[in-house]
């Protein structure tokens, strides 16, 4: 299929971590036509990267050897990998996720099914596939990432992240017809 998503540090954590198997997609995005089967690549923010003298370096895109992800992770051009420190402020020269080289991707997402329907007939269980995170075995929940604050209900998490997301028209209040695509993460 050749498409991809870009998924922001508290995503691309959920991904790794299992907690987010399922994703909801306006229906008129070019990702609804997907289909069982189809393989879409997770772009993320990185900084490209060189080795000199046994340092990591800051460099441009085109020259790197390897990219740095948010938890650390280096992802080497020639395939291999390797868990490392977080970046710091002392090298850090973001690249955003639409500009992450090919080579680097870590995560690539498996359709195993699709659902068109509205977006307000999510349960609470498919915003915990979303990656809705518990706290206090349930009692409340939060959204990975930016959005720090806490709810009663997985479905008002995801909503406040959906609205970061998306412009009016395609808001939660507006109840936009989606698509959920079920996947497996293949590193």
């Amino acid at each position: 299929m050749g498409a991809f998503v870009i998924a922001d540090p508290g995503i691309a954590a959920a991904l790794l971590a299992g907690r987010k198997t399922e994703m909801r997609v306006i229906a008129r995005s070019p990702l609804a036509s997907a289909t069982p089967g189809d393989r879409i690549a997770v772009r993320e923010a990185c900084i490209p990267a060189r080795i000199i003298s046994g340092k990591l370096h800051a460099t441009a895109r085109g020259r790197a050897e390897l990219v740095v992800f948010a938890d650390g992770w280096r992802q080497h051009r020639d395939g291999s990998h390797e868990r490392g420190r977080r970046p710091t402020d002392d090298y850090s020269q973001w690249l955003g996720a639409m500009h992450m080289p090919a080579w680097a991707t870590r995560l690539t997402l498996v359709v195993e099914s699709v659902r068109p329907g509205r977006l307000h007939a999510m349960t609470r269980t498919e915003a915990r596939a979303e990656g809705a995170i518990p706290l206090l075995a349930g009692l409340l929940w939060r959204w990975p990432g930016p959005v720090g604050r806490r709810y009663l209900d997985p479905r008002r998490a995801f909503q406040t992240h959906w609205d970061l997301l998306h412009a009016p028209g395609d808001r939660w209040a507006d109840d936009p017809e989606v698509v959920a695509i079920r996947f497996r993460v293949e590193r």
